[in-house]
């Protein structure tokens, strides 16, 4: 394990490891299975809740733990809890309310269930990508009145999440971590969760240094794993955030980039 250029490989799923179709593309999946051969230890990373990544690890076959949620979950595959950070109610209220009152679609998670107001649109994107298991709620300010979300998510247009993305920030600065997971999603996370805090304890859980990290990822929720990792790879298709950071480049996630990029650092 020690000839190895790096130990650990951690991969964002959306726009990254999976295609257009939201499916492992053959080329990765027989990349991954090269490079856990070869002794690397593989973990997902996502913004997605901790259930909806299940399926992608069962096909991988890991035993790894998964970050879910950008970083507030980490859990075990046998279950046990390494981390959960929530929003605290206040301030879910808060964002509660303003979406109510701009007629927005939010997504509310708590306890890996996605609750939301109506059925729209929007959630059926979301949906459609991630197969997230949905309840409606229509009255969903009172009846999560005082609880504490894992987070939450406006879903809107591309134009209109980045529209809000600056002034949201701005407001919550200090008290929580905003940020865009997929363009068309605005992320309100506990100020602790980031998928750089949530790497770095699993990688000294596991027993791995940064130096010995490479993290794949495409958006802004991946630009911290991309920093702390010895290896920072964004995709040919990330946004301006996560390309800048990056110590490199990979091709799109419809041309199999990270297939592309470990073919090439691993040389098989």
């Amino acid at each position: 394990m020690s000839q190895l250029p790096y130990q650990l490989c951690v991969l964002d799923l959306d726009d990254t490891l999976l295609d257009q179709h939201h499916q492992i593309p053959q080329r990765n999946l027989e990349a991954l299975e090269a490079i856990i051969s070869m002794g690397v230890t593989v973990v997902l990373a996502s913004g997605r809740m901790h259930v909806t990544m299940l399926p992608y690890a069962s096909q991988l076959g890991l035993t790894t733990p998964l970050i879910s949620y950008n970083g507030a979950m980490v859990q075990s595959a046998s279950g046990e809890l390494w981390q959960h950070f929530k929003v605290p109610a206040n301030l879910s209220s808060e964002v509660l309310a303003y979406c109510q009152a701009e007629t927005l679609q939010l997504n509310f998670y708590h306890d890996d269930i996605l609750y939301t107001r109506a059925y729209t649109d929007h959630l059926k994107l979301y949906q459609g990508r991630t197969n997230a298991p949905v309840v409606v709620e229509p009255d969903l300010n009172s009846k999560f009145e005082g609880v504490e979300p894992t987070k939450l998510v406006i879903v809107d247009t591309i134009a209109y999440t980045d529209s809000l993305l600056t002034p949201f920030k701005e407001m919550y600065a200090g008290r929580l971590y905003v940020t865009k997971s997929s363009n068309e999603y605005l992320e309100f996370m506990p100020l602790n969760a980031t998928k750089g805090k949530a790497l770095q304890l699993v990688a000294e859980r596991l027993g791995f240094t940064a130096e010995r990290t490479i993290a794949f990822g495409d958006n802004d929720n991946d630009i911290p794993m991309i920093e702390w990792a010895g290896m920072g790879v964004a995709m040919k298709n990330a946004r301006p955030g996560p390309l800048a950071a990056a110590d490199s480049i990979a091709q799109s996630n419809e041309d199999c980039g990270v297939a592309r990029k470990l073919e090439e650092i691993y040389k098989f």
